[in-house]
C-alpha cells in the first residue's frame, strides 16, 4: 500500500514538472497598413485571451507583430513569456509575469496605431517570411493573424496591372504558380495556422475579395498549412 502511494507522488510529481515541455504557444499578427479604414483591427485583449492563460498559467507562450506597408513589412516586434514548473513555481510571481507579458501585447499594438502607413505593398512576401521565421520553432502551437484584404502590390504581381488581373480571373493556375514560386522553404505543417481578418465595407470590396480569398484558399492547399477567413475575431 505505502508502495502504491509513492508511485501516486511520484507520477503527481513527475507530471507537474514535465509543464515545461508542453507547446509553446505563438500568436503573430500580421496588420496591413496600406489602408486606413480597414473595420477588423487587432484588439489587444481578444488576443490576450486567445493564450488562455487561466487554464494554462505556466505555458510558454510568445507574441509577434509586424506592420505591413511599403516601407516597414520586415520589422518586427516580439516579447515572450517563458514556461515554468508549477510544482516549482510560485504562482503570485508567475501572475505576475504574465500580466506583464500582456501589457507587452497591449503597448506593441497601441504604438501600431500611432504609426503611418504606405499606399501600396506586397502583402504575400511578408507573409511567407513570417511563415518561415515561425516554423522553425518546435513543438508549438502558432496562429497567425492576417489583417488585410489581400490586395497584392509587387513586382511579381499587383492587382493595380491590368494583366495580372485578367490572369487572377482567366488563368488562375499560372497566378497559383507565381505565388507558389515564391513561397520555396514552406514546409507542410498541422502546427500553424493562418487566419484572414478582413470585413469588406462594399460590394467592391467583397468581389475583390473573394477572389483574393479564393487564391489564398489554394495556396494554402498546395502548401499544406491550414487557412481560414473570417470577419473579425470574438
Amino acid at each position: 500500500m505505502k508502495l502504491n502511494i509513492y508511485i501516486l507522488v511520484f507520477g503527481l510529481m513527475v507530471s507537474a514538472c514535465t509543464t515545461s515541455e508542453d507547446k509553446t504557444r505563438i500568436i503573430s499578427v500580421l496588420e496591413d497598413t496600406t489602408e486606413i479604414d480597414f473595420i477588423a483591427k487587432p484588439d489587444a485583449t481578444t488576443i490576450q485571451n486567445y493564450y488562455n492563460f487561466d487554464t494554462n498559467l505556466w505555458q510558454s507562450a510568445n507574441f509577434r507583430f509586424g506592420r505591413i506597408n511599403s516601407l516597414m513589412h520586415n520589422t518586427r516586434q516580439q516579447v515572450g513569456i517563458p514556461s515554468e514548473q508549477a510544482l516549482l513555481g510560485n504562482e503570485l510571481e508567475r501572475q505576475e509575469l504574465v500580466t506583464g507579458f500582456q501589457d507587452d501585447i497591449e503597448n506593441i499594438l497601441q504604438k501600431s496605431k500611432e504609426t503611418k502607413g504606405h499606399k501600396y505593398s506586397s502583402i504575400w512576401l511578408p507573409l511567407v517570411k513570417e511563415l518561415k521565421v515561425l516554423q522553425k520553432t518546435a513543438n508549438s502551437n502558432t496562429t497567425v493573424y492576417l489583417f488585410s484584404d489581400l490586395q497584392e502590390n509587387s513586382r511579381f504581381f499587383s492587382v493595380f496591372r491590368v494583366a495580372d488581373l485578367q490572369l487572377l480571373e482567366g488563368e488562375q493556375e499560372k497566378v497559383l504558380a507565381l505565388f507558389l514560386e515564391k513561397s520555396k522553404g514552406i514546409q507542410p505543417t498541422d502546427t500553424i495556422e493562418v487566419v484572414v481578418v478582413f470585413q469588406p465595407q462594399t460590394i467592391d470590396q467583397d468581389e475583390r475579395f473573394q477572389k483574393l480569398k479564393h487564391l489564398y484558399a489554394q495556396l494554402f492547399s498546395k502548401l499544406g498549412i491550414r487557412i481560414k477567413f473570417v470577419a473579425n475575431l470574438n
